[in-house]
Formats: C-alpha cells, sequence, structure tokens
C-alpha cells in the first residue's frame, strides 16, 4: 500500500514537472520567509528591550511643563515647576518608590587641553540616579554619596564624550574643564566672550 502511494506520487511528479516545482519552491520559500520573519522580529525586539532596559528598569520621568487646561481656576498655559519639596514629598508619601531624583540638564562644551566637544549633554543628578537608569562605567565608578556630601567636582563620562575628549587614553582621575561659551565666537580653538 505505501509503495503503491510513493509510485504514485513519483508519476505525478515526473507527469507535471513544472507544477512539482513551482509547489516545491513555494514551500521552500514560504518556509525560509516564516523563518527570517520570527528572526527579524526576535532580534527587533531584542534590539528594543535592551534599548530600554538601558534607559531604565520601571522608570517614570516627570518634566516640567505647562498647563493645557484650566487647573483650580487658574489660567491655562501657567507653568509646571517642579522643586525639591516636590521630591521630598513623593519620597515622603510613595512607599513603593525605591528612587527619587532630580535632574537638572545644561549642554555647555566640555574641553580637556585643546580638545573640546561640541554640546554634549552635563546632568546634575543624585547618587541613585546611576542604579535608576542603569548607568555602568566601563572603567572607575558611579558618583556615591560621599561625593554630594563633600561636594566634590566629580564627573561621569559617557562612551562617546571620553573617546572625544581622551581618545583611549585612561580618563580616570583627569580633569575636564566646562567651558562657558555662552555667546562666544570660536576662532582657531580660542574663545572671544562677546560682551
Amino acid at each position: 500500500m505505501l509503495t503503491e502511494i510513493i509510485r504514485e506520487a513519483w508519476i505525478a511528479l515526473k507527469r507535471n514537472y513544472t507544477r512539482s516545482l513551482l509547489t516545491m519552491l513555494g514551500i521552500v520559500w514560504g518556509i525560509a520567509t516564516v523563518t527570517l520573519l520570527i528572526a527579524y522580529g526576535s532580534s527587533f525586539r531584542n534590539i528594543l528591550v535592551s534599548g530600554f532596559n538601558a534607559f531604565g528598569k520601571s522608570v517614570v520621568i516627570c518634566w516640567p511643563q505647562q498647563t493645557s487646561e484650566q487647573p483650580g481656576g487658574q489660567r491655562a498655559g501657567k507653568k509646571v515647576v517642579l522643586e525639591k519639596s516636590d521630591l521630598d514629598m513623593v519620597k515622603a508619601d510613595a512607599p513603593l518608590v525605591k528612587h527619587a531624583c532630580l535632574e537638572t540638564v545644561k549642554r555647555p562644551g566640555i574641553s580637556y587641553g585643546d580638545r573640546m566637544v561640541g554640546t554634549a549633554a552635563i546632568r546634575g543628578v543624585c547618587p541613585e540616579y546611576g542604579e535608576m537608569r542603569n548607568e555602568v562605567p566601563a572603567e572607575g565608578r558611579w558618583i556615591n554619596a560621599a561625593d554630594e556630601l563633600e561636594r566634590r567636582r566629580v564627573c561621569f563620562l559617557g562612551g562617546r564624550v571620553r573617546e572625544q575628549l581622551f581618545s583611549g587614553r585612561p580618563a580616570v582621575g583627569e580633569c575636564a574643564d566646562r567651558w562657558r561659551a555662552l555667546h562666544g565666537n570660536w576662532r582657531d580653538g580660542t574663545q572671544d566672550p562677546v560682551e
């Protein structure tokens, strides 16, 4: 019985050679396409998950903005500014919040010797920020409570800024300067302040 089925299938394949070839090609193409789509989707998912994990796990970020409606009888468009008292209130009244931190972002230039980085973001943060945002140092360490308490002038450089300033040399222990170039003109690496 089994040999009869195989023999009839072989005869049908030989008789309709083109149709058989196109059917097999369609099956192979379908399997390859499904495999590629699954691999692409899996890779895309891994990239997204790693991007979100680099941003921070279970992190909520609040930016100061302005109101779009009239809250509590006040005018629309009122600026909402987050203060230290708001941070203290979150820490006191939200027991499920593990860490809370204010973040100040400025974009001045940073220099080391004759090397200058354009407008890298400089963030003023608390020591808990490193754990919140998954800041893992490739070398050196993250800022700690003693740095904050003793008001040490320390910084944590990202990989691109470190490479632009130090070009592969060790950056730990070096001193990077913040250039005050608010209204400056750049000529041959020097700054001419504009009054």
